[in-house]
């Protein structure tokens, strides 16, 4: 597991106007999104080729801020459009909201592919898989089995192909920009120590 996993957990993450301004932008992007591409299906299967977008938001912006836009965006924008907004739909925002969370927490670097396939491919995929196709099986709607693998149909290609190819070319981009919330949350610690050193000087 060596270089798969940060080296350095961090659950927190500290929300200002750039972290809520960065939920909507991804939420709206996602849900558009799993929107626009509702029609495109192969029997019960929904082709999602946008899917990644909630892998990246989480990598680049942090777990929590592509947790809650995954979140957001499929539930109160995707579905809400497609008229399929209700109890039905609270497995769809936790499984979305894991499969952003989840490679957001332990995605090593954005640059390291194996990582990102690992954890949002794979791993928050599954996890995503898990609470759709449970939750509806529990309702009592469908099958568990039929979610389950619809789900992963729809999502593992996007989220194992593109979303690391996707994460490795926009890094360089986020992070020049300021943007990157693994610099950002350590640069607030920093600054937060720094005035913590001055305060104690100055008594």
């Amino acid at each position: 597991m060596e270089g798969l996993i940060t080296k350095k957990i961090r659950w927190g993450q500290k929300f200002g106007t750039l972290e809520i301004a960065l939920t909507i932008i991804g939420a709206v992007l996602y849900g558009l999104g799993a929107f626009s591409t509702m029609s495109l299906a192969i029997g019960f299967i929904t082709l999602r080729p946008f899917a990644f977008i909630a892998v990246i938001w989480g990598v680049m912006f942090g777990p929590w801020v592509g947790g809650l836009a995954a979140l957001i965006g499929n539930t109160f924008i995707s579905d809400i459009l497609a008229g399929w907004f209700g109890i039905g739909g609270v497995g769809g925002a936790i499984g979305n909201f894991m499969m952003a969370f989840i490679p957001g927490l332990l995605v090593s670097h954005p640059k390291n592919w194996k990582s990102v396939a690992l954890w949002g491919g794979i791993v928050g995929t599954l996890v995503c898989a898990l609470f759709v196709g449970g939750w509806i099986a529990l309702m009592g709607f469908a099958p568990f089995e039929v979610l389950f693998t619809s789900v992963l149909i729809s999502n593992i290609p996007p989220n194992l192909i593109l979303a690391p190819i996707i994460s490795a070319w926009l890094f360089p981009r986020v992070q020049k920009r300021g943007l990157y919330w693994r610099d950002r949350l350590e640069s607030a610690e920093a600054q937060s120590l720094d005035e913590e050193v001055e305060e104690v000087l100055e008594e």
